[in-house]
């Protein structure tokens, strides 16, 4: 026979907030994961500044073929999923996301949604 747990109110409350926060997370981080796999393609770039090399992280927009920035990539999201969650974990997910660290759904950094 299985084995029963008795919790009180206070406590149900707090683990059904803690299941929901953790599955529009993860839920989150897949929709942008998906939008970014869908039209950008992460690159590494050089450039010559001074007279010595930079590697820069940069996105390859798909549809086009033309290289964009970071910084642009984030505005952009910004503008499409701010509403919904803040840039910092926006910048997070583009982060795993080039380093290919997403683990189903998780990101390497604990971020907070708002």
């Amino acid at each position: 026979m299985g084995t029963r747990i008795i919790i009180r109110e206070e406590q149900l409350k707090s683990l059904v907030g803690y299941i929901k926060e953790s599955s529009d997370h993860t839920t989150m981080v897949n929709t942008i994961v998906a939008d970014l796999a869908k039209n950008y393609t992460p690159e590494i770039t050089t450039k010559r500044q001074g007279g010595e090399y930079f590697e820069t992280p940069s996105f390859q927009i798909k549809a086009d073929g033309s290289m964009t920035t970071g910084k642009n990539l984030l505005r952009y999201l910004s503008m499409k999923y701010g509403d919904m969650v803040s840039d910092d974990f926006i910048k997070q997910v583009i982060r795993d996301w080039a380093d290919d660290s997403i683990k189903d759904g998780y990101l390497s950094k604990n971020v907070s949604m708002g």
